[in-house]
């Protein structure tokens, strides 16, 4: 969901249309779910092909999410939407995983970095 973030992030500091800015995140959401779920697959000593497809799967999804506003152009409210969703996933993946704090500090350092990466622009 960060690394979305920040595309999107980038993608509006340039000025990008909501088009552009949507096609960035499914780009950085193939990658990542590429790589999360092969990642997922070579790391497991059994080869679980499950773990795989659901580690890629909550990849997809979580990638995924940030870029949903942008479906409906690229005003402000769609940035504030983009962070919220992103911090709302975040925080219900922490408290599943429970490990609330880890994903807070990291929200933290991804907002502060789109809110940099929008004040440069």
């Amino acid at each position: 969901m960060t690394s979305t973030l920040g595309v999107v992030a980038g993608l509006l500091a340039a000025h990008a249309t909501p088009s552009k800015i949507l096609a960035g995140a499914i780009g950085i959401a193939v990658a990542a779910t590429t790589g999360m779920g092969a990642g997922q697959y070579l790391s497991d000593g059994k080869r679980n092909l499950r773990k795989a497809i659901v580690m890629a799967a909550a990849t997809l999804i979580g990638a995924v999410l940030p870029a949903l506003p942008f479906i409906f152009g690229a005003s402000l409210a769609c940035v504030l939407s983009s962070i919220a969703i992103t911090i709302v996933a975040a925080g219900m993946i922490g408290y599943y995983r429970g490990y609330v704090v880890t994903y807070l500090i990291l929200l933290v350092v991804a907002t502060l970095t789109v809110g940099l990466s929008i004040a440069v622009a």
